[in-house]
């Protein structure tokens, strides 16, 4: 396989990764580049944005695909059931956000030269192999093998997590929000970083980091100031699809995280407005589609972070309960004790203590919390994956509320260390008798994690992706790519301003 052409990076992106050549690459696969690809600022139509982001990543894209292709497959079964899963998610994008839809068929034309290099060329059409980038985690949803609508035991294992400090709680009035994908590397290293400035007169100029193909990923901000981040939500209590309705339950078609992103990102004039079109979406999506509340959906449930520079807020949300109902809840800074009310924390956990139904009625009887908050099946310290890392951001941000900056918290997401929620500080676990730091294990997790295999086991399969923060104020975004603590100078920085 070919590798990459030589890149060129804007100026000030100086520091780099020190372990990135030992980062998983399944074999074939050409070695991850040293910064997110940038490709510039793409500008015009989202047809013509796709275009040029599909004709200056194409090879990436390519890799990307691949990658997920042979992931998803087993869990699958075929590429028609995949494409029927896709045909789906059409549907609901063209009711919702069709200007997502643009801008994956722009992607799709401007990379078919090189998507029908692929190796599985023929078992997707190009729009179909974007479309699926785009909707990994609702194909790791396994289809139904039964007439019997199951409900789900567990959340699975899911590793985001973000927070957002806004001015009263930061050393310089400035509001922070930060997030990080924590999966695994292949094929999701192959990042792209641009600046997007549509023709669109309801859009915004906005930036985002992607794995190549994707028009949203984990963390998005725009001229606004307006910064939006998605993590895998609730995943207990959701009802199953079944051979009589396959696209029910949690194969709902519905907008998915990262396409959430985007949404957000691309619309929102303010927080506030991103909430309302991540929850009950634009007016013409309820008069034509005649519901009235998005369906948010990751594999199980979404979590989405928004904020901009005076208000922060947690949406969460599900595609179906118990009972088949999709719900959301929006959860605002200090119903978790937050000190002030001026932070705000999420990963995977679901806290909200009531939750809307389709209807768009308010249901205090049904607490969103019961569908995976931080204390179920717990692991280590009476908390599970989430609520470690839960936790930690809320005692990291509580012990030094008024002192944060910039660098404080680029230092936490270095951490290797787990507040329990009692504010008791753990770093490392007995495991079979043996003391093991607690960013090697597999059931536990600190804000910079490393353990996918055996305890004590650095496999470098995952799980931090990349980290970002953006400042409100200065319309301005660091990252670093893959773990954080591994990351040596300056973040790339990209400026809206």
């Amino acid at each position: 396989m070919a590798a990459a052409p030589t890149q060129s990076y804007p100026p000030q992106w100086t520091g780099r990764n020190v372990n990135l050549g030992k980062y998983r690459i399944v074999t074939g696969y050409p070695p991850y580049e040293p910064h997110p690809r940038y490709l510039g600022e793409l500008t015009g139509s989202w047809h013509q944005i796709g275009r040029q982001y599909g004709e200056r990543a194409a090879d990436l894209i390519r890799w990307v695909y691949e990658g997920w292709y042979r992931e998803l497959l087993p869990v699958q079964g075929s590429p028609e059931i995949m494409t029927a899963y896709l045909r789906q998610q059409e549907a609901y994008y063209d009711l919702l956000v069709p200007e997502a839809l643009e801008l994956m068929h722009g992607i799709a034309e401007g990379a078919a030269a090189e998507l029908a290099r692929s190796v599985f060329a023929r078992e997707l059409g190009h729009f179909d192999k974007i479309m699926m980038i785009n909707s990994y985690f609702g194909l790791k949803g396994t289809p139904p093998a039964t007439t019997l609508a199951q409900v789900t035991a567990d959340c699975g294992i899911h590793c985001c997590s973000g927070a957002v400090i806004l001015g009263p709680a930061t050393r310089d009035g400035k509001s922070i929000h930060v997030s990080s994908e924590d999966q695994h590397f292949f094929p999701q290293e192959y990042l792209v970083s641009f600046i997007a400035r549509p023709s669109d007169p309801r859009a915004h100029r906005y930036t985002v980091t992607d794995s190549a193909g994707e028009i949203g990923s984990e963390h998005a901000q725009n001229d606004r100031g307006v910064t939006v981040s998605g993590y895998a939500g609730g995943g207990i209590g959701i009802l199953g699809p079944t051979l009589t309705h396959p696209f029910s339950g949690y194969r709902r078609p519905g907008l998915d995280w990262q396409v959430g992103n985007f949404y957000a990102a691309a619309f929102a004039d303010s927080a506030r407005h991103a909430v309302e079109l991540l929850t009950v979406g634009r007016p013409e999506y309820r008069a034509r589609s005649g519901r009235r509340i998005v369906i948010g959906k990751c594999t199980r449930g979404v979590n989405w972070v928004v904020s901009d520079r005076a208000q922060a807020f947690v949406v969460e949300s599900i595609p179906a309960d118990q009972q088949g109902t999709a719900r959301y809840a929006i959860r605002v800074p200090g119903q978790m004790g937050e000190k002030g009310g001026h932070y705000i924390a999420s990963t995977n956990n679901v806290e909200a203590p009531d939750s809307y139904n389709e209807d768009n009625v308010h249901d205090p009887a049904h607490p969103m919390r019961q569908h995976g908050n931080a204390e179920q099946n717990p692991t280590y310290f009476g908390l599970n994956l989430m609520g470690m890392r839960f936790w930690t951001f809320m005692w990291l941000i509580r012990n030094a509320y008024g002192r944060i900056d910039v660098d404080m918290v680029q230092a936490w997401r270095r951490s290797h260390f787990i507040y329990d929620r009692n504010g008791v500080w753990h770093d490392h676990a007995t495991v079979a008798g043996k003391q093991v730091p607690v960013h090697l294990l597999p059931h536990a997790a600190t804000l910079c994690w490393h353990s996918s295999g055996p305890a004590g086991v650095d496999t470098f399969e995952g799980v931090d992706t990349y980290v970002s923060l953006s400042v409100a104020q200065d319309l301005t975004s660091f990252r670093t790519k893959g773990r954080p603590c591994e990351w040596s100078g300056p973040g790339d920085r990209l400026s809206l301003g």
